[in-house]
């Protein structure tokens, strides 16, 4: 119970102890003055909403902030619950996170209040507090349709958040560590040649690092977008082997109707075994707009001119096209598929190339774990033959994916990760004709 002296919303805890320990019926707190009577605290909440719906939002307030002193945890929570609402609705956001964070204190599995959290921090600008809030809201579980609605706004966040970054670690047992055949020895228009033990298939454990970190920055008049990634795959033991990317973007973005526009400048570098192995710069262009209701189309170009270290016959320029199609089939479940194509007019004619394939990557939610899986279908083909062979290169190489992100074990914001990765290279030159399966755990994280 709560006294009302007044019109002011006064806490009546002590009154409420007191009967609670005394034996014989309560005294009355109002006894002895006209102008005070006792309300209970659904009536004061009443009074709240009434007063509030009279446009006496301070009133309601004060009403609020008695009831957040109850003895019942129950009714402390809602009084929060509310108080956050209204003080949003006031323009105090900064008061509206410290009730949502005085209810969490107290009750850490209130979902619906970690959101309400994370959408009211992202209202404040603090995109970093909003993105934390929504992970471990869903670490801990969320309904289906709850939790599809929370990646659409975490994904929202990251795609306008100024700075942001992911990382992934991973470990796996590796059946090809060198993408290499397992023929001993291979026939060439001179004679049959046997391969070092280098040349071919080697298997062994591999530790796969990726990342991505990306800063939008006014300059010229315009938001200018830049993109760090690398990604390395290590092999101990077998650091002859070992393989680091690494590249750089950056443009403007650009509205263009209801998508955007992000011409960029490229540099890539890469090294194997230790060594520079390979340097590139070019140009892209991405265009980005949705495509009805539930979908997003995505496409991209790109000119690299490409310098391989110690190998000039291999020197030229890459060209790329993609286009991605997202869908979101329900709350549930959601489809990507990505058609691309390549070429590579190398300074040596028999290096040049021509590429063209597909992929396909399903994702189901179940909850607190996210499956996926994904295949993809790549043909290669020569634009003259290899000397060595006498035969121009021909491959189609088949690639398939399946793993789980399990959002319910996250570590300091780290989620657990399980993957499996087969690579099956058919092709009529023996040096491009081989088979790779991976199993990888690691972490993944975005910040």
């Amino acid at each position: 119970m709560l006294t009302l002296l007044g019109g002011i919303a006064m806490s009546a805890v002590p009154v409420a102890q007191t009967a609670a320990q005394t034996p014989g019926p309560a005294a009355d707190s109002c006894a002895g003055d006209p102008s005070c009577r006792t309300v209970s605290a659904a009536e004061l909440f009443a009074l709240a909403d009434a007063s509030a719906a009279e446009g006496d939002l301070a009133g309601a307030e004060t009403m609020l902030v008695a009831l957040t002193g109850d003895p019942d945890p129950e009714l402390r929570a809602e009084a929060r619950f509310r108080l956050a609402a209204l003080r949003e609705k006031r323009g105090d956001l900064p008061g509206a996170i410290e009730a949502l964070r005085a209810l969490l204190a107290e009750k850490p599995d209130a979902q619906r209040a970690r959101l309400e959290l994370g959408r009211i921090l992202a209202l404040q600008g603090d995109e970093t507090g909003a993105r934390r809030a929504l992970r471990e809201a869903q670490a801990a579980g969320l309904p289906a349709d709850v939790a599809w609605t929370v990646r659409r706004f975490s994904t929202a966040l990251r795609s306008r958040a100024k700075r942001g970054a992911s990382i992934e670690i991973a470990v796996g047992v590796d059946s090809n560590v060198n993408r290499s055949t397992a023929d001993k020895f291979i026939n060439t228009v001179i004679a049959p040649f046997e391969l070092l033990p280098d040349a071919r298939r080697q298997s062994g454990i591999g530790v796969s690092l990726s990342g991505e970190a990306y800063s939008r920055d006014r300059l010229l008049g315009a938001t200018w977008l830049t993109r760090i990634g690398a990604y390395g795959e290590l092999f101990p033991g077998k650091s002859r082997f070992d393989d680091v990317q690494a590249s750089l973007t950056s443009g403007p973005e650009i509205a263009a109707g209801t998508g955007r526009i992000r011409p960029a400048f490229v540099y890539e570098r890469r090294w194997y075994g230790g060594d520079r192995y390979s340097e590139g710069y070019g140009g892209g262009l991405n265009w980005l707009t949705p495509a009805g209701v539930r979908g997003q189309l995505q496409l991209y170009a790109s000119i690299v001119h490409q310098a391989i270290r110690g190998n000039r016959f291999l020197d030229g320029e890459r060209y790329a096209l993609a286009a991605t199609y997202d869908h979101i089939f329900s709350p549930r479940t959601s489809a990507r598929v990505t058609v691309r194509g390549a070429a590579l007019d190398a300074a040596a004619r028999p290096e040049s190339l021509r590429q063209g394939g597909a992929d396909v990557l399903v994702v189901r939610d179940l909850s607190a774990t996210t499956l996926f899986g994904q295949i993809g279908y790549t043909r290669t083909d020569g634009r003259a033959p290899i000397f060595l062979f006498g035969r121009t290169r021909a491959d189609d190489r088949f690639d398939a994916v399946a793993g789980a992100v399990v959002h319910r074990l996250a570590i300091g914001g780290f989620v657990p990760l399980v993957r499996f990765t087969y690579t099956d290279s058919r092709s009529n030159v023996a040096l491009y004709d081989y088979r790779r399966a991976r199993f990888d755990l690691g972490l993944t994280r975005q910040f």
